[in-house]
């Protein structure tokens, strides 16, 4: 019998210690071997015990997450799970957290917010036992949190305007990349890797709460040459723009090219649906469709990938090897509609490189 994935969790509320380690421990594969409640009592049970996995509370007085996280990549490298908060501002910090080398977030239990208990339960197992599979590098050095924040290639404003310019504009390529565990720093690598006059409009779906969406794509506007903007219905598609489907809705694209948003039901539980904005984009755009499917538990994009690829579009598949959880890109591998694999900053050279050709083409 395999032995049980040895964690460490740290939070600054003893109730949320007791309530982990209970949600954990309800399943033989997973053991709570130390609970801790601030920073430097973490990183020495964490010297001491070894854990395979670590729960690490973002909001602790004095020593807090982020300095924690950044100690524990620098001296005793460990996959890290986020327990995040649900205001921009811990969106901001969780986001920072993950370019840091932290796997992926969970959002923390909040009194008088509607959450179901058992989904709660089954987020965290899921995503302590992804996590258990990961092999985490040691960080170069230790840095200051002040110097988290990255230059950006360019001056542009953190927050791009409302709504992009509305001259209308049929797109001659869309590319929708879907995304979920890891995305942000896969999508970081890619989108800033594009060139300003990238041809092409992009679509993200990215599985993230409401709340973190429009920080997602204020720090990817930060340090891409491309406009990037969370999406709202009637943002129409247009060359060098990014935009990201909300949380809590799934993006369709209407046949003026222009955004739809709807609030239905989630779909293989997700909202947004990676399969959802893919179908509705290969429907319209046929070869003129891309669908890239970055690093993700589960298989959201696959049956987007079938869909882009029987209408003769081109089709994407992040690496195993540069993925932190390979769920998505494999299911899609497997289902043989993948044209190509490749690192995130590979698939971005690999549609430079077209990009390039199709601007020779038409001159």
């Amino acid at each position: 019998m395999t032995d049980p994935v040895r964690v460490v969790v740290v939070d600054d509320s003893p109730f949320v210690c007791r309530l982990m380690t209970a949600h954990l421990q309800t399943v033989p594969d997973i053991k709570v071997v130390g609970t801790a409640l601030n920073g430097l009592h973490a990183l020495s049970l964490i010297k001491e015990l070894r854990p395979e996995v670590v729960t690490l509370d973002l909001e602790m007085p004095e020593m807090n997450g982020e300095q924690t996280l950044q100690a524990i990549m620098y001296d005793c490298p460990t996959p890290v799970v986020l327990v995040s908060g649900v205001s921009r501002q811990a969106a901001q910090v969780t986001l920072r957290a993950l370019e840091m080398g932290a796997v992926d977030f969970i959002l923390k239990y909040t009194p008088g917010v509607d959450t179901d208990p058992d989904a709660l339960r089954h987020e965290i197992i899921a995503k302590v036992r992804a996590a258990a599979r990961i092999h985490v590098i040691r960080s170069v050095r230790r840095r200051a949190v002040a110097d988290l924040e990255f230059a950006p290639p360019r001056e542009i404003p953190s927050e791009a305007p409302a709504h992009f310019d509305a001259t209308p504009f049929s797109p001659g390529v869309v590319i929708v990349i879907g995304a979920s565990t890891g995305g942000p720093v896969a999508l970081r690598e890619l989108i800033g890797a594009l060139p300003a006059d990238f041809s092409a409009a992009i679509i993200i779906v990215q599985h993230i709460p409401a709340s973190f969406t429009s920080v997602l794509a204020a720090q990817l506007n930060r340090h891409s040459h491309l406009r990037v903007k969370e999406a709202q219905t009637g943002d129409r598609l247009q060359p060098g723009s990014v935009l990201i489907a909300p949380g809590g809705f799934h993006l369709l694209v209407r046949t003026d090219a222009r955004v739809e948003l709807n609030p239905g039901p989630e779909i293989g539980g997700h909202r947004p649906s990676i399969d959802v904005t893919m179908q509705s984009v290969a429907q319209l755009y046929h070869a003129r469709a891309k669908g890239i499917v970055l690093t993700g538990m589960g298989s959201d994009g696959t049956l987007g990938l079938v869909a882009i690829h029987a209408k003769g579009g081109q089709t994407f598949a992040q690496d195993a090897a540069s993925c932190v959880v390979n769920g998505m890109p494999q299911r899609a591998i497997e289902r043989g509609v993948v044209d190509q694999v490749a690192s995130p900053s590979q698939i971005a050279h690999l549609l430079r490189i077209e990009c390039a050709r199709k601007r020779e083409r038409a001159t």
